[in-house]
C-alpha cells in the first residue's frame, strides 16, 4: 500500500490535501497555503484579541511595541497576522516592530536597508526614438535592461518581486527630470509612495501618483502587484495636490 503523502487542511470548508502544510502557532492545526495565515483560518487567538479590542473603553488603543514608539497609542490599530499583537502605523510591520515569528514570512518590509547609492536623474527613455518603427521591441528590450542596471531601491528585495519605474516629480516647476527606482510589487501603492518621498527627499505634502502613459491617477490602497494598468519601466508621476 502507497502511504499517503501530504497533509488535509484543518479549515472546514476546505479540507484539500497540501504537500507543504502551514502550522498555526497560535491554534497548534494545520491548513493549506490559502488557509495558512490566522485571519484566513479565523484562528481562534484572533478572534480573542479582537474581543479584547472591543473591551476596550479608550477610542485610542496602545501600540504593542510600547518601548520605542513615540505615540504609544493610536486611533487605528493593526493587528500583525504573525504575532497577533496590535500596533500603530509606524510599527504596523513585521520588521518594524520585531516580530518574533517574522522568519515564517517572507520579507515584505525594507525601509531601512535603501540601497545608499547617490540617486541620480536619467534622460529620457532610449525607445521614444524607435516609437513605430521595426527596432521598437528590441529599443524596449535595450531601455528596460538599462533601467534595471541604474534603478535604485530596497536592498535585499529579489529580483521577482521588482517593479522597475521612471518617477517623475510634478511640483509645479519645469522639473521634468526621471528618477530610476524598483519597487516591490508585494506593496501597496501608498507605502511605495511612502518609499520614494523620503529617499526622494520630497518636502511633507499630499500627493497622488499619476501614471503618464494613460494621464490617469492610481489607487494607492492597492497592491502593486494588482495594478494591471502598471507595467514594467512605466513612467509614474509623483503630483502634489
Amino acid at each position: 500500500m502507497v502511504e499517503l503523502l501530504g497533509t488535509y487542511c484543518e479549515y472546514p470548508e476546505c479540507n484539500t490535501l497540501d504537500f507543504l502544510p502551514i502550522h498555526c502557532i497560535h491554534c497548534a492545526k494545520t491548513f493549506c497555503k490559502r488557509h495558512g495565515a490566522a485571519p484566513d483560518h479565523s484562528c481562534i487567538s484572533l478572534l480573542q484579541t479582537t474581543s479584547i479590542n472591543s473591551t476596550n473603553s479608550s477610542s485610542f488603543l496602545p501600540c504593542a511595541n510600547s518601548n520605542g514608539c513615540k505615540s504609544q497609542k493610536s486611533p487605528i490599530s493593526f493587528t500583525c497576522s504573525l504575532c497577533l499583537k496590535n500596533f500603530c502605523v509606524e510599527h504596523r510591520h513585521i520588521d518594524d516592530h520585531q516580530c518574533p515569528h517574522r522568519s515564517q514570512s517572507p520579507p515584505t518590509h525594507y525601509s531601512s536597508q535603501t540601497n545608499k547609492t547617490e540617486i541620480k536623474p536619467i534622460d529620457n527613455f532610449l525607445k521614444e526614438k524607435f516609437v513605430g518603427t521595426k527596432n521598437e521591441t528590441l529599443a524596449n528590450k535595450v531601455a528596460i535592461m538599462k533601467l534595471k542596471q541604474t534603478a535604485k531601491g530596497p536592498a535585499g528585495l529579489p529580483m521577482e518581486t521588482r517593479l522597475h519605474v521612471f518617477v517623475q516629480i510634478d511640483d509645479g516647476t519645469a522639473n521634468n527630470k526621471r528618477y530610476p527606482f524598483y519597487l516591490s510589487k508585494l506593496w501597496p501603492l501608498g507605502k511605495g509612495l511612502d518609499y520614494l518621498t523620503k529617499e526622494l527627499k520630497l518636502l511633507p505634502a499630499t500627493r497622488i501618483i499619476l501614471l503618464e502613459r494613460e494621464q490617469i491617477s492610481l489607487d494607492l490602497s492597492t497592491t502593486i502587484n494588482d495594478l494591471k494598468e502598471l507595467q514594467e519601466a512605466d513612467v509614474i508621476i509623483l503630483k502634489k495636490v
